[in-house]
C-alpha cells in the first residue's frame, strides 16, 4: 500500500493505493453535527489548507447497535474507490445504504467499493446520512428552521459534492448512477422524482426498495409529536440538550413505544423537496427520461420462516397497514392464491415479499416506463446455506454479489460446497457486469418495461427471463385498496 494524493476544489486529499484501486475514506461533504446544526439542513464544508488525510472511515451517524458503536458528530462523510485520479471520466456508482432509516453506514464491509471499482473500471462512492430522529422527523413545531427529510437533504448534499469533485478522482459527473438498497432503495424512488435531486445524477438503480412506503407530512408530524411526548421535550432548548447518546438510545426505544416498528422513520412528502408520492409522481413524468433499473430478491421476506428472525426484524406494522385496508374476501383470495402458487411453506413469505417490495417496485416501473427506459431484474440465486436454512433468496443476500466482496469468512458462510462457490462467482460476475454496463451506457440488453408488461432478468444458475411477478398474482392486486392508494397523489387524485 502507498499514499495517493489528489487536488480538488476543496483542498488536497490524501488516500491509499492498494493494488489496482485507490481509496479515500471519511471525506466530509458537510459540516459536523454540532448541537446547533443537528436538525438544520446540511452546511457545506469550506475549503481547507494543507492535506486532508482520508485513510480511514469516519464515525457513523447516531444509532444504537451491538455492531455499530463508532458514532460521531463528524459523520456526514463519503468514501471513494477509483482505479486512479487520472481524469479518465469513468462511470460513477453512488450507493445509498439501507437500514430502515434508523441504522447502517456507508463504511460497512459489504459496501466496500474496491472490488466493484476494479472489476468495472468505475468510481464507487458510499456515504453516511442522518438517520432516525435526526434524519426523518419534523421538529418545525419547535423551530421553523427545522423540517423533515434532513437525511434526504444530506444525500443531496453529498451528490452536489460529487458533481463538483468527482472528476478529480477519475469519475464522470455526467454519468453518475445512484443505487440504493432497502431503505436506500426507497430513497432512490423519491430522489428520482425530486427536481432538486434528479438533476445531480443521470440514471438510477433501485434495489429492494419500497416506493409505497413513503409517508405524508401529517404522518411524519404525528410521529414527531409522539417522540416529543416520549422524551418530554417542550422547547428547542430541550431538544438541543439531547446528547448523541440520548439520541441513539431513544431511537430504538421509540420504535417500540410508538408501535410503528421499522416504519417509524420514513421519507416524507413535504410539499417542498418531495412534492408527491413516488408512484403518482413517476406516472406524471417527474423523473423525466432517466434510465432506471429496478429489482428485488426473489424471497425478500424469507426470514419470517425463522421465528427468531421474524420477531427481531419487526415489519408487522407495515404489513398489517397494507392488509387491513382490504375487505376480508380480497384478503382471503390473495392468501389462498399465494398458498396455491408457492405452497404452504413459501406462501406467506412470498405474499409478504410482494406486499413490501415487489409489487410496489412493479407499480413504480409501470408508472415510470411511460417516460423513461426501465428494466427490471430479480435475484433468484439461493446460496446453499440459506437454502438449507429455509431463508432462500432473502432480503440483502444480493449485496455481496453486487459489490463483489468475497472475503474468506463470507465465502465459507454462504457456500460451503465448492460447486456452490463456482455458481456464486458466476452469478456475481453476471450482475456486476450488468450494473456496470448500465452505469456506463444507460442501457441493458433485455426487454424494457412497457406499461403493465414488466419482464425481469432473473439472476440464477442458469440465468432466465420471466415476469417480475406472476401475472395471475399480479392481477389480484388490480382492484385492491393498496393499489388505489399507491397510485393516489398527495392531493387525492388517482393516476
Amino acid at each position: 500500500m502507498s499514499r495517493y494524493t489528489v487536488t480538488t476544489p476543496s483542498g488536497t486529499i490524501e488516500g491509499i493505493r492498494d493494488g489496482d484501486v485507490c481509496s479515500w475514506r471519511g471525506i466530509p461533504y458537510a459540516q459536523p453535527l454540532a448541537r446547533r446544526r443537528r436538525w438544520l439542513p446540511p452546511e457545506p464544508v469550506p475549503p481547507w489548507k494543507g492535506v486532508l488525510e482520508a485513510h480511514s472511515f469516519s464515525g457513523i451517524c447516531p444509532q444504537r447497535s451491538l455492531l455499530r458503536r463508532n458514532v460521531s458528530e463528524d459523520c456526514l462523510t463519503l468514501n471513494i474507490w477509483s482505479p486512479g485520479a487520472d481524469r479518465k471520466r469513468r462511470p460513477v456508482l453512488f450507493f445509498i445504504h439501507g437500514g430502515s432509516f434508523s441504522h447502517g453506514s456507508g463504511s460497512e464491509l459489504f459496501y466496500h467499493g474496491g472490488g466493484l471499482s476494479q472489476n468495472g473500471d468505475a468510481v464507487v462512492v458510499t456515504c453516511n446520512y442522518r438517520l432516525g430522529v435526526l434524519g426523518f422527523l419534523d421538529f418545525s413545531v419547535l423551530d421553523q428552521r427545522y423540517g423533515p427529510n434532513t437525511g434526504v437533504q444530506d444525500v443531496i448534499a453529498a451528490l452536489r459534492w460529487v458533481q463538483g469533485h468527482i472528476a478529480c478522482f477519475g469519475g464522470d459527473p455526467q454519468r453518475v448512477t445512484v443505487f440504493g438498497q432497502s431503505a436506500g432503495g426507497t430513497m432512490i424512488s423519491a430522489l428520482a422524482v425530486m427536481p432538486e435531486a434528479n438533476r445531480l445524477f443521470s440514471r438510477c438503480i433501485m434495489i429492494s426498495g419500497g416506493p409505497t412506503q413513503v409517508q405524508s407530512l401529517e404522518e411524519c408530524r404525528r410521529t414527531t409529536g409522539q417522540y416529543l411526548e416520549f422524551m418530554e421535550i417542550e422547547s428547542p432548548r430541550d431538544l438541543a440538550e439531547l446528547s448523541l447518546g440520548d439520541i441513539a438510545k431513544s431511537q430504538r426505544e421509540f420504535m417500540d413505544y410508538c408501535g410503528l416498528g421499522s416504519a417509524t422513520y420514513r421519507v416524507t412528502v413535504d410539499g417542498s423537496l418531495l412534492k408527491d408520492f413516488p408512484i403518482p409522481a413517476a406516472a406524471e413524468g417527474a423523473a423525466g427520461s432517466m434510465p432506471m433499473l429496478i429489482g428485488t430478491t426473489k424471497e425478500e421476506m424469507g426470514f419470517i420462516n425463522i421465528k427468531l428472525l421474524s420477531r427481531f426484524l419487526d415489519v408487522e406494522k407495515i404489513i398489517s397497514d397494507g392488509v387491513e385496508q382490504e375487505p376480508n374476501d380480497a384478503r382471503r383470495k390473495i392468501s389462498e392464491a399465494y398458498t396455491q402458487a408457492y405452497g404452504q411453506r413459501h406462501g406467506m413469505s412470498m405474499l409478504y415479499t410482494d406486499l413490501l417490495f415487489r409489487i410496489g417496485s412493479v407499480w413504480f416501473a409501470e408508472a415510470a416506463s411511460g417516460f423513461s427506459p426501465v428494466w427490471m431484474y430479480r435475484f433468484d440465486y439461493e446460496p446453499e446455506l440459506l437454502r438449507s436454512g429455509r431463508l432462500y433468496a432473502v432480503h440483502s443476500i444480493d449485496i455481496p454479489f453486487i459489490f463483489g466482496n468475497y472475503r474468506g469468512e463470507l465465502i465459507q458462510q454462504l457456500g460451503p460446497l465448492a460447486r456452490t462457490l463456482g455458481e456464486g462467482m458466476q452469478v456475481a460476475r453476471e450482475i456486476q457486469a450488468d450494473f456496470i454496463a448500465f452505469a456506463r451506457s444507460g442501457s441493458l440488453p433485455w426487454n424494457r418495461c412497457a406499461g403493465e408488461d414488466t419482464p425481469a432478468k432473473c439472476y440464477d444458475v442458469p440465468v432466465r427471463f420471466a415476469p417480475m411477478v406472476d401475472p395471475e398474482l399480479k392481477q389480484l392486486y388490480h382492484l385492491t385498496e393498496y393499489r388505489k392508494k399507491s397510485f393516489t397523489s398527495v392531493n387525492g387524485e388517482g393516476t
